[in-house]
């Protein structure tokens, strides 16, 4: 989703070398629960936030080599959808962010590069970001606050929190809280749009501790401009990618962000793989319009009788007859 929280640096960083305790082979991977809370766009007193709940992770690649400077890989993905990959510089004071690379490798700078940790850990210290990513100019500040107790999924930790201030672009807020050899636990932002009105609050928590794992193997997310999708087993929990058979419903919930007027969203429900149902068989097909430039949406595909056949599957969304979004997800036993 390119929303204007990327600009706020809203990833975890993590510091291999300035902690040798910190797990730093290719491969390490961190789990996250994402909550994002939108006002209602319709003004329902009853239910004044939207909410909704993604899986993303965070996973330490390869390097790159980007003007002839090598910077570490640190992928992150929604589900099992590569989003962007944050090029991060780990250096004796802390760590930056030179560039980003997006899905289709095309590159944003960050000048200057966007220093994203700053050590050693004291209470009190601060720096400043003021600059440009890509074409938007950025202003940041950041204050090392003080350790606390925080409780998240993964469990209870002694952290530093530190809080980001951004008036440019929009004003916000950003609390992290690091724990060093695991990495950032908690972050917290809220977004503002330039009149001081909520557009958004966002946290992530994380689920589990850092482990060394594959990269995921959903397909790579070509979106249309703003688009976003997942699929859940409820109408508002979190994004899955796998389904028991008895599932009693699957929801295919979609957000839309400057679309053009009247735009057409379309889903496609495909048996990919399954038994005794020919290759990418067409299950189903759902369609809707969106009332305006920021919209969202549920498409509903009930369980059929008897339960859902095990097997590989995909839902296809598009915008305009345009591609936007492949979903793959599997049912099992």
């Amino acid at each position: 989703m390119k929303i204007a929280a990327s600009l706020l640096a809203l990833w975890p960083m993590f510091c291999a070398a300035a902690d040798p305790s910190f797990p730093s082979a290719e491969g390490t991977t961190w789990n996250y629960e994402m909550i994002e809370e939108h006002p209602n766009a319709d003004f329902d007193l009853t239910d004044p936030t939207e909410e909704e709940h993604f899986a993303v992770s965070y996973r330490i690649g390869a390097t790159e080599k980007i003007e002839n400077k090598d910077l570490q890989r640190l992928e992150i993905y929604r589900g099992d959808a590569l989003e962007t990959v944050d090029l991060i510089a780990i250096e004796e004071g802390g760590i930056s962010c030179p560039a980003r690379m997006n899905a289709d490798r095309s590159i944003v700078k960050f000048v200057p590069p966007q220093q994203m940790l700053a050590l050693p850990m004291q209470s009190g210290k601060g720096w400043t970001f003021d600059g440009m990513i890509g074409e938007t100019k950025v202003k940041q500040r950041y204050e090392i606050t003080g350790e606390e107790d925080v409780d998240v999924p993964a469990g209870k930790f002694r952290a530093w929190r530190i809080r980001c201030g951004q008036t440019l672009p929009a004003p916000a807020t950003i609390d992290r809280w690091f724990v060093p050899g695991i990495g950032f636990v908690k972050v917290e932002t809220t977004l503002k749009n330039p009149s001081g009105v909520l557009v958004q609050k966002t946290s992530l928590q994380l689920k589990q501790p850092p482990k060394v794992a594959g990269a995921p193997q959903g397909q790579t997310k070509v979106e249309a401009k703003g688009f976003s999708a997942g699929l859940s087993s409820e109408s508002k929990g979190e994004f899955k990618t796998e389904f028991k058979s008895g599932t009693a419903a699957i929801y295919a919930r979609w957000r839309g962000r400057d679309l053009s007027e009247h735009a057409e969203i379309r889903a496609r429900f495909i048996a990919e793989n399954v038994a005794d149902v020919s290759a990418d068989y067409e299950i189903d097909e759902a369609r809707a319009t969106a009332p305006k430039a920021d919209s969202s949406g549920v498409f509903t595909l009930s369980k059929p009788k008897g339960g859902w056949t095990p097997g590989n599957y995909r839902v296809e969304f598009f915008v305009n007859a345009e591609p936007a979004q492949t979903v793959k997800f599997r049912i099992s036993r």
